[in-house]
C-alpha cells in the first residue's frame, strides 16, 4: 500500500478515536513502520509532530462539542484533557484566546476530516516531476529545485524551478491557467520579459491529466533579492525601482485588456462584507483589537475615495517574490496566477505590504519601512502618474490588503506564522500612520 495511503489510514484511525489514549507506538504499527520513521515521516507530510496533531484534532472537537452541549470541563476531560487548566492552556496556544471567549466570537463549525489522499494529488516528488518532464524536450540539466512564495519565506508547493532555464508549476484551475497564459503572450508583444509557456513535443501548451494542467515555462533572469538588500543602505532607490517596474508593467497590462479576460473585483465590496468581519473577530480573538475608530474612518472615508479610483488588470501578486532583479535592474514579473481587474493602486501597496511583512526579522525595519513605501509610489508615480484621490487612498488600500490577507489566512495552518505577522503589521500601521502616510 503507498505511504500516502497508509497515513491517510492512521489519520481516520486517530480521527475515530479521539477520546481515548493513543500512543505513537500503536499509529506506527498501523502505518507498518519503525516508530522512529513513522514520526519523521508523519512530519513531513502532514507538516506537524504526530502528537501536535492529535492535541490539535482534539481541541477542534472538544470546542465544538462544547458549543453544541456547554459542558466544557466534562468534554475536555472526554477529550483526554487531564483538568480543565490544561484544556485551557492548549487552547489558547491553538486560537490566542479562552474557549469562553472564543465561543462568544466564533460561530464553530464541526471539524471536518483531513483527506490526506485528496491533498496528496498536488504533491509531486521530483522523481514524477522529472517524469512528466519527459513530454517536453528541454535542453541541459534537468535539476529540480524548489521556489518561494511570500517575499521568499515558503517554499512554494506546486512550482519548480527545473535547471536554470525553465519553470515548471501544476493547478487545479484550468480556466485561470489558459487566462495566464493569454496574459504572458500579451505581454510579450508588448516588449515585457515574462514566463511563456514551452510546447510539448505534441505541441500542446499545458498537459491535462486527472483535472489537473501541467506546464512548462521559460524562465526569467534573475531571481528576487533578499530582505537584506530591500532594507539595505540603498532602500530607497531599490523601492523606486520596484515602483517604476510595477508602473511599467501597468502599461503594458493596460494595453493587453482587450485581449485577455479577467475577473473583475470590487476590493470595497470583498472587505466591507468578508474581510472586516473576519478581521475585527480575529484581532478580537488574538489579543491584538483595533479601535473603533480605525474600522469607522474607514467605512466613513473610503467608500467616497474608491468610487473614483482608476481601475485595470493588474497583476494582483505583486510581492517581491514574483518580481526578478538582475544587476540591479528587476528583468521582470512571474506568476499571473491571480491577474485580475482592480484598483491599479493594489499592485504598489502590496508590494510595500510584502516588504513589510519582513521588517521584524531587520534591524530597525519598522522604521526603515516607511522609506521603502515612498520610494515604491515615488517610481509607480514618475511611471503612471498618481491621482490625488490614489494618494489620499494610500493607506486605505494598505489596511483593505492586510484585512484581505488576514481573513484569508484564518483556517490555513502552513501560514500560521505569517498570520501572527500580518495581524502585528496592521496595528503598527494604524498605530504609526502619520509616519507611514505623510
Amino acid at each position: 500500500m503507498p505511504t500516502i495511503e497508509l497515513l491517510q489510514s492512521v489519520l481516520d484511525y486517530i480521527e475515530e478515536n479521539l477520546t481515548t489514549e493513543i500512543s505513537t507506538e500503536e499509529l506506527a504499527k498501523i502505518a507498518r513502520f519503525s516508530e522512529y520513521h513513522f514520526c519523521h515521516l508523519f512530519s513531513d507530510i502532514v507538516g506537524m509532530p504526530v502528537v501536535a496533531y492529535i492535541t490539535k484534532r482534539r481541541i477542534q472537537h472538544a470546542i465544538y462539542t462544547i458549543s453544541q452541549t456547554g459542558r466544557m470541563i466534562d468534554v475536555a476531560l472526554a477529550y483526554g484533557f487531564e483538568t480543565h487548566a490544561g484544556f485551557y492552556k492548549a487552547f489558547k496556544r491553538e486560537f490566542g484566546c479562552s474557549p469562553s471567549k472564543f465561543l462568544k466570537l466564533t460561530m464553530v463549525q464541526k471539524p471536518r476530516a483531513v483527506n490526506l489522499l485528496e491533498e496528496a494529488k498536488i504533491m509531486l516528488t521530483n522523481t514524477q516531476i522529472k517524469e512528466m518532464l519527459t513530454n517536453w524536450e528541454l535542453e541541459g540539466t534537468l535539476k529540480v529545485e524548489p521556489t518561494f512564495t511570500a517575499g521568499g519565506a515558503m517554499k512554494a508547493t506546486s512550482t519548480w524551478r527545473i535547471g536554470n532555464q525553465y519553470i515548471f508549476k501544476t493547478g487545479g484551475d484550468i480556466a485561470g491557467v489558459r487566462a495566464q497564459i493569454a496574459i504572458a503572450k500579451a505581454l510579450a508583444i508588448n516588449g515585457m520579459q515574462v514566463s511563456c509557456p514551452i510546447p510539448t513535443k505534441k505541441g500542446e501548451e499545458f498537459i491535462i491529466r486527472d483535472g489537473r494542467f501541467y506546464m512548462v515555462t521559460n524562465n526569467i533572469q534573475g531571481d528576487f533579492l533578499p530582505p537584506q538588500e530591500r532594507y539595505g543602505e540603498n532602500r530607497s532607490k531599490i523601492a523606486v525601482k520596484y515602483g517604476k517596474a510595477i508602473g511599467k508593467l501597468h502599461e503594458a497590462l493596460l494595453k493587453a485588456e482587450d485581449l485577455v479576460e479577467v475577473n473583475d473585483t470590487n476590493m470595497l465590496d470583498v472587505v466591507m462584507k468578508w474581510a472586516m468581519p473576519c478581521t475585527r473577530t480575529v484581532m478580537e480573538q488574538w489579543g491584538c483589537p483595533l479601535p473603533e475608530t480605525f474600522y469607522s474612518e474607514y467605512i466613513k472615508n473610503f467608500p467616497k475615495l474608491y468610487e473614483k479610483l482608476p481601475r485595470q488588470m493588474i497583476h494582483r501578486d505583486a510581492n517581491p517574490s514574483n518580481i526578478m532583479f538582475e544587476g540591479g535592474n528587476v528583468t521582470g514579473f512571474i506568476d499571473f496566477a491571480l491577474s485580475e481587474r482592480n484598483v491599479r493602486l493594489f499592485d504598489p501597496c502590496y508590494c510595500a505590504t510584502g516588504i513589510l511583512s519582513e521588517a521584524g526579522d531587520i534591524e530597525d525595519g519598522f522604521d526603515k519601512w516607511p522609506e521603502i513605501l515612498k520610494g515604491i509610489l515615488k517610481g509607480y508615480d514618475e511611471i503612471v502618474h498618481l491621482e490625488n484621490e490614489e494618494i489620499q487612498a494610500i493607506p486605505y488600500v494598505i489596511y483593505s490588503i492586510q484585512m484581505i490577507f488576514i481573513a484569508w489566512l484564518i483556517d490555513n495552518e502552513a501560514y500560521k506564522n505569517c498570520a501572527l505577522q500580518n495581524r502585528k503589521m496592521l496595528v503598527w500601521m494604524w498605530e504609526n500612520k502619520e509616519r507611514c502616510f505623510q
